[in-house]
């Protein structure tokens, strides 16, 4: 009953997915190309993204980075962005060599200055763009070590050219001393030492250029015929999108069916308990029939022996009789015996006729009831049968639909981006339990420069119609926010809800649909230190020192409602330390406890301002754990998602 094939559903994301890298691969290669054009001497394209991270990671071992490296957590590179191979290049490596100096290792990419956060070492090619005078600015003082590729002699720390395939490199220790770190003499013997020397290796370099660049013109060629087969494939994806929608379909009627077959071997489950409680009264009746015969049985046997005595009586008698009545006559004698004897025979032969009679009549009913026992014997076993073919093709259907629904987790997990984007410049923890597979909650985070949106929301209803929810909302946030560029929390709950009125057709009236979502929405300023939170039915709670501050959401969903007002713009001017949380219902809503009561968000509120001053990640862990135990054996009730940040 499997709609698609976990084959056809892998081979569908799999032409997605080589889709979406050729439109990227497409766009950053013309760029590359005008590069290599426009820099002439200066972009070296010889150094290959493996060599390069190697390099990176040779020399940041042997650099002394001053006396504050010792206060840092761990050893950070970073890449000013230009070629995001190189990141995924080095972060492969860092896989292996996972420790800098006695530190780990942390690997981050920066779109543009403004978002560049401290770093030991620091790598940008000048083919990105980036101005060297303002990234020198940008780190100075900051003992950040900046290795470049392909600017003009002893301009940056360490910058890199490559002759005849082999990787050369100059040091400006001058510049490296200057901002209080120092190079060994290991390192300054193999460098490039006088800028004649720098001259001659760039013009070894140019002669590799030109041969590069009819490899690059080669390369297009290859890709414009790479463009036009993903173009018969999107063809074929939409094909694929189409045949999907008629397997929903599809499904959703065999789930009915699956139901009503679900109803019927529920009621045939109770006939057949009422059968059996029936067939074991009419054991208990045969078996009190059974122990009426014996106790019948036992008082003729009585009856028989009190005969036998009484004859002998008669006999003894007769012989006194014979003594006492010698003068008898012999025919009355014999007369007198023989009418006591037929008299005598008659009981003993009336008792055993009644008692034939009854064994008889009790022999039939045993008989019809072992009959009836036996058919409705045959008709339990056929029920059986029946209900053990109908539990194995539902134990069929439920493995291929759970099997659907893990792929559809793996689907929805992937779609929802994390907050790992801006972790270093902020401490966070997400708490996200989902009901079942799938969840009907979804957090959801982007960045634009400096700033940074954060939502937490819980879609109407959980399981797999929750999940479909969930997937069109981070949807619709990927073009709200990442292509419209709408960054303010109120103007994208009141875009949501126009775009969800819209997708699922709904109209104000009592039929229609009023599926939705709620939502709690921040945007962190972070040049300005504000933080703006717009909410749907979900609230904010700021804590400050060990005062909770509780910002109310506005009373109405992201979708059709009889209250159709723009939602509320709050203002937060954040301090250093503040932490806030926002979250869907399900803590709060969950049953537990010595009473068996919800939890409530009161308590809830009892338990943030408790925990509150230790690190986010153990928060999460408590409230975790606070969770559980609360719920105890209980079912949990709905999803439960629960984000914390402190500033």
């Amino acid at each position: 009953m499997s709609i698609l094939s976990i084959n056809h559903l892998r081979g569908l994301l799999f032409a997605r997915k080589e889709l979406k890298f050729m439109h990227i691969f497409r766009m950053i290669l013309p760029a590359a190309v005008f590069m290599v054009f426009a820099a002439r001497l200066d972009a070296q394209t010889g150094f290959d993204n493996p060599t390069r991270a190697l390099y990176i990671f040779d020399l940041a071992r042997y650099i002394d980075y001053g006396p504050g490296f010792a206060d840092s957590s761990a050893f950070r590179i970073g890449v000013l962005l230009g070629d995001y191979e190189l990141i995924d290049e080095m972060m492969k490596l860092a896989r292996t060599r996972n420790r800098i100096q006695d530190k780990p290792v942390r690997i981050g990419g920066f779109k543009n200055l403004e978002s560049l956060t401290h770093c030991q070492v620091l790598y940008v090619n000048k083919n990105a763009g980036f101005d060297l005078k303002k990234i020198k600015e940008k780190i100075a003082g900051k003992q950040t070590m900046l290795i470049t590729e392909g600017y003009e002699f002893r301009e940056s720390m360490i910058n890199f050219i490559v002759v005849n395939g082999k990787p050369r490199f100059d040091i400006n220790e001058e510049y490296v001393k200057n901002e209080g770190m120092s190079v060994p003499e290991s390192l300054l013997l193999t460098a490039v030492k006088t800028k004649e020397d720098w001259e001659n290796l760039y013009d070894q370099a140019s002669k590799e250029i030109e041969l590069q660049k009819e490899t690059i013109r080669k390369q297009l060629e290859t890709i414009e015929q790479q463009r036009l087969e993903i173009m018969k494939q999107k063809n074929l994806l939409d094909s694929l999108d189409r045949q999907i929608t008629l397997k929903e379909k599809e499904l959703s009627e065999k789930q009915k069916v699956l139901n009503t077959q679900m109803a019927m071997i529920s009621r045939q489950q109770g006939e057949i308990t009422v059968q059996r409680q029936t067939i074991a009264g009419q054991q208990k009746e045969v078996q009190i029939q059974k122990d009426t015969l014996a106790a019948q049985k036992a008082k003729i046997d009585t009856q028989l022996a009190l005969i036998n005595s009484q004859l002998d009586k008669i006999t003894e008698q007769e012989g006194r009789i014979k003594l006492q009545l010698e003068t008898l006559e012999k025919q009355k004698l014999v007369l007198y015996f023989v009418l006591v004897a037929l008299l005598l025979v008659g009981i003993l032969a009336y008792y055993i006729f009644r008692a034939y009679k009854i064994k008889k009549e009790a022999n039939i009913i045993l008989e019809e009831k072992n009959r009836l026992i036996s058919a409705q014997k045959d008709e339990i076993e056929k029920q059986r049968d029946i209900a053990a073919a109908q539990r194995d093709q539902i134990a069929y259907q439920k493995k291929h639909i759970t099997d659907s629904i893990m792929y559809a987790k793996r689907i929805q997990a992937a779609l929802i981006p994390s907050l790992e984007l801006f972790s270093d410049r902020l401490e966070h923890f997400v708490l996200y339990k989902p009901l079942a597979i799938v969840s009907g909650d979804f957090y959801w985070v982007s960045s634009k420069d400096n700033m940074h949106v954060i939502i937490a929301a819980d879609c109407t209803g959980h399981g797999v119609p929750g999940a479909f929810m969930s997937m069109l909302g981070v949807t619709l946030l990927n073009e709200i926010v990442n292509e419209k560029n709408i960054l303010m929390p109120d103007q994208i709950l009141n875009r949501m809800r126009d775009e969800v009125i819209k997708s699922l057709k709904q109209v104000a009236d009592e039929e229609s649909v009023k599926d939705g979502m709620d939502a709690a929405v921040c945007t962190i300023d972070f040049s300005n230190n504000t933080l703006w939170y717009a909410g749907a039915n979900n609230p904010l709670y700021l804590i400050r020192g060990n005062e909770l501050l509780h910002y109310r959401a506005d009373k109405m969903p992201v979708a059709i409602h009889y209250k159709m007002q723009p939602f509320t713009l709050n203002r937060i001017d954040l301090q250093k330390g503040d932490a806030f949380y926002i979250f869907s219902d399900g803590y709060a809503d969950q049953f537990g406890g010595p009473e068996q009561k919800k939890y409530m968000s009161g308590k809830l509120k009892e338990t943030l301002i408790e925990i509150h001053s230790k690190p986010m990640l153990e928060q999460g862990e408590i409230l975790d754990r606070i969770f559980e135990e609360w719920r105890g054996d209980n079912p949990q009730v709905d999803d439960v998602t629960l984000i914390g940040i402190r500033y």
